[in-house]
């Protein structure tokens, strides 16, 4: 299956470890509250298209940072044999070993990163929200992410002796279409009701996370619970992945800004109504499917030029004052707060290189 070019697309259109930093971009992504209860909202296609449109302009008018050193992590020799496997690929036995070892983080004796947790899984949902205002609607996004999905497979393998692949899920089939059925089974991810009339989802209560409670969230501790938005989970298409993707010129914050406020938001705020609050989104272990699918675009755009996996731009943080952002640099600290060691945006972003060391099955 080959994409169409982004051209075609917008023609057929016409970190650190500190407390929480204001964001001054239009978040689209994110409706304000406090921090904790931050929903996740997709922006429309004409947001979309404008950001592709407008160069590296954040949203406060400010041209985002150059280029920064463009110096890399050496690559394995053998990294193209570790391959993320779309979720509909793996064989049975891996999709079985992949969900119990995620249910054994769910019961494995917490690190201590968070007093009240009852579990790993538990600080693991704690830490992203604890860092919310700060990977995201930043260009901290995409790498924070990729180490989170980094920290997780740490996790898997150390705490629940997993030696499967890891898994990520293409949302969207080759035909446009929202791909759900092949995730939302009995035996696995349990099932995907529909939002009720009056805006509330249903306790998940089949599959292997059937019964299980978020402790984090605004309102303490909740059952997971799922309701799709049907009108929002099919707005998951080819043409939003390739006017994302771009061309040859897009920038990097486009990219970011493009991806984390469409696709990425559509489905958290689709498949609700865990999944549409920053605080309780990763209690879902459909969160750590999804942001495979994030980093398997971001892994794609890199892919079209060599620099684009040796080198970074845009802001880490936005100041209160207006002032110049803090840019973000291959030196920019990325944290879990204790769960895995810390490292840099430079370790992270080839994920061929020997620290990573993985690419996807499939583009």
């Amino acid at each position: 299956m080959k994409f169409t070019t982004c051209a075609q697309v917008l023609s057929a259109a016409v970190m650190a470890t500190s407390a929480s930093v204001r964001i001054h971009e239009k978040r689209g992504g994110v409706q304000h509250g406090s921090s904790h209860e931050h929903k996740i909202k997709a922006i429309s296609w004409d947001e979309a298209v404008q950001i592709m449109q407008e160069g590296a302009s954040g949203s406060d008018g400010k041209k985002v940072p150059s280029l920064t050193n463009t110096d890399e992590a050496q690559r394995g020799p053998s990294c193209t044999d570790k391959v993320r496997v779309e979720w509909n690929n793996m064989a049975d036995d891996d999709k079985l070993s992949y969900v119990q070892s995620v249910k054994c983080l769910m019961e494995a004796t917490p690190l201590g990163v968070w007093a009240n947790a009852t579990s790993i899984w538990d600080e693991m949902t704690w830490v992203h929200d604890q860092l919310s205002e700060r990977i995201h609607g930043v260009d901290s996004f995409l790498p924070w992410h990729r180490y989170y999905l980094y920290m997780l497979k740490t996790l898997l393998e150390e705490h629940c002796a997993y030696t499967g692949p890891m898994p990520w899920w293409r949302e969207t089939d080759y035909t446009g279409n929202f791909a759900g059925s092949g995730v939302f089974t009995p035996e696995y991810f349990g099932a995907l009701p529909p939002l009720s009339d009056t805006g509330e989802g249903t306790c998940i209560t089949d599959g292997a996370f059937a019964n299980t409670t978020v402790l984090v969230g605004p309102d303490g501790p909740t059952c997971l619970s799922r309701g799709e938005t049907k009108q929002t989970t099919d707005e998951t298409t080819i043409a939003t992945l390739n006017l994302c993707h771009g061309d040859a010129n897009t920038e990097y914050t486009q990219h970011r800004r493009c991806v984390e406020q469409t696709i990425h938001a559509t489905m958290h705020e689709g498949i609700g109504p865990t999944m549409w609050l920053l605080a309780t989104s990763p209690g879902d272990p459909l969160f750590f499917l999804h942001h495979g699918f994030v980093d398997w675009q971001w892994k794609r755009w890199q892919d079209v030029s060599s620099i684009r996996s040796t080198s970074i731009s845009g802001c880490a943080e936005y100041s209160e004052d207006g002032s110049p952002c803090i840019p973000l640099t291959r030196d920019t600290v990325l944290t879990t707060m204790g769960l895995v060691p810390d490292m840099t945006v430079g370790d992270v972003l080839d994920t061929e290189n020997s620290i990573l060391c993985y690419t996807y099955d499939e583009f």
